[in-house]
């Protein structure tokens, strides 16, 4: 019976074992001082394909910029089926999210056929520790076991960027009131009134393009009416502003809209143009008659 019970529960852990997909807390790093190069974590994942998709979390504390820790790393080591060959392995889409504030250049490279992951920063007093994730048909124990941190150049072959994905959804509220999601960006602001970017303050740029249709080159077409003077007169008269040209009130009210309201004010320019023309030619024939 005893030997029966001992055989059952070793039984048990094996199994579980077996079963476990969960690897917490696999290597611990912590450094009182900066680094020389960055921070080289050297796993016991090999570099062969079809050998599982973990995904890999760092979750610390970033002292010299005093940003929490939250990154989770994803891989897939792929090859060339048809040849076979192994210098056909590559990192197949690998990809880096963070949660946290501390967004370091991250690589993937292969060392001596093992997984080497290198945060390239030199970050004075940081603390960390590293987790995983994994469901692949291959996967063992031992892949997650014995995983080091190191100060060391990055000298490995295979090596990638890893490039940083984060989507958010519905909204988002930042700080200084300002709001985004499907419908547009509020800067200042969350009340987006219909705009896909509403500010609430000064805007600083180098440059703002505006398209815009109907540019008033009809101005110097033969079927264009140049308005009466006289009848500009009237308007400004009665109005206290050109026509066409919305009020001071209407601008303070309403705002205006930077392509219509360039349009318009070329469009007086261009009329202008027309009846300085007409008016040299007055002067013209009126100095030929003296």
């Amino acid at each position: 019976m005893k030997k029966f019970l001992i055989l059952f529960l070793a039984g048990t852990l094996l199994s579980g074992i077996a079963l476990a997909q969960n690897y917490d807390n696999i290597l611990s790093y912590s450094l009182n001082g900066t680094p020389l190069h960055g921070v080289k974590i050297k796993t016991n994942l090999p570099f062969v394909p079809d050998g599982g998709m973990p995904t890999i979390t760092i979750k610390g504390y970033n002292y010299g910029t005093s940003d929490p820790i939250s990154l989770t790393l994803v891989y897939y080591v792929w090859w060339n089926p048809a040849s076979n060959d192994p210098g056909t392995y590559y990192f197949y889409n690998p990809r880096l999210s963070s949660s946290g504030a501390y967004t370091p250049s991250v690589y993937l490279s292969n060392e001596g056929g093992k997984v080497v992951i290198y945060i390239n920063d030199k970050s004075y007093f940081q603390r960390f520790t590293v987790s995983a994730f994994g469901q692949g048909d291959n996967e063992t124990l031992s892949w997650f076991q014995g995983w080091t941190a190191v100060d060391e150049p990055l000298t490995g072959t295979n090596t990638v960027s890893i490039p940083y994905r984060n989507r958010l959804a519905g909204d988002v509220f930042m700080p200084g009131s300002s709001r985004w999601n499907d419908n547009g960006v509020g800067i200042g602001t969350t009340n987006l009134n219909g705009y896909k970017l509403a500010v609430n303050g000064k805007i600083r740029a180098h440059e703002i393009k505006v398209e815009t249709a109907n540019w008033p080159d009809y101005v110097f077409t033969k079927s264009y009416q140049l308005p009466r003077l006289q009848e500009t007169e009237k308007h400004i008269r009665e109005k206290g502003h050109l026509p066409g040209i919305p009020s001071a009130e209407e601008v303070k009210t309403n705002g205006i809209d930077l392509g219509e309201m360039n349009a318009k004010l070329l469009q007086k320019i261009e009329e202008l143009t027309l009846y300085i023309i007409d008016l040299e030619k007055r002067v013209k024939t009126i100095e030929t008659k003296k």
